[in-house]
């Protein structure tokens, strides 16, 4: 059942990200039992220019989009927070597109925020990572997601890159584990989903 009356507009920075949140809705969609709405998820493969192509998709492939028209829009934000916490300049000025959305006649605006890097998260479902990996899960890790699979990975005989082949091992993974290890990281999601 579609709950006709929404648009969820996901912007992420990169196919790994792609690949989750497409993972995580389908996950949402099986677990819910009310009207579901419609979910676009716009891949802008870096987090440079958020302001600039944020707002352009919105205006020139939404907005103008005669299948959205009467929709309420909500719009998602999804990055890494890596890049914002030590650089002098951050790539994005999330004021910036808060307003330009804003501007745009869209009242709903949220950020989702992968501390550091979403490899971190994935590493909250260990298990499912080493049953992919055929190896023996090791008793220790770091928190650092990126040089965990790395190193899980390696043990493996395969590498990881960001980005490549995540589908693979993005399946294998237990959402349900991953949500509750973040603790309230997908309310708004899960609201607007119809989830909550």
């Amino acid at each position: 059942m579609k709950d006709l009356s929404k648009l969820l507009v996901l912007f992420v920075e990169g196919d790994t990200e792609a690949e989750f949140y497409r993972l995580l809705i389908n996950y949402y969609k099986e677990k819910s039992s009310k009207p579901f709405p419609e979910v676009k998820r716009i891949n802008l493969k870096g987090i440079g220019r958020f302001e600039a192509k944020v707002v352009s998709k919105l205006k020139n492939d939404i907005l103008k989009d005669k299948k959205y028209k009467d929709l309420e829009i909500i719009v998602f934000c999804c990055y890494d927070t890596d890049v914002f916490e030590l650089a002098k300049k951050p790539p994005t000025n999330w004021s910036k597109v808060r307003k330009g959305v804003a501007e745009l006649g869209i009242k709903s605006f949220y950020e989702i925020k992968s501390q550091k890097m979403i490899e971190d998260w994935f590493i909250k479902d260990l298990d499912g990572i080493c049953d992919f990996l055929k190896i023996k899960k090791p008793k220790k890790v770091s928190q650092e997601g990126l040089k965990v699979l790395k190193g899980l990975f390696k043990t493996s005989n395969k590498i990881y890159q960001k980005g490549y082949y995540t589908h693979k091992f993005l399946e294998k993974l237990d959402l349900s584990k991953i949500i509750k290890a973040l603790k309230g990281v997908f309310d708004d999601l899960e609201r607007y989903l119809n989830v909550k």
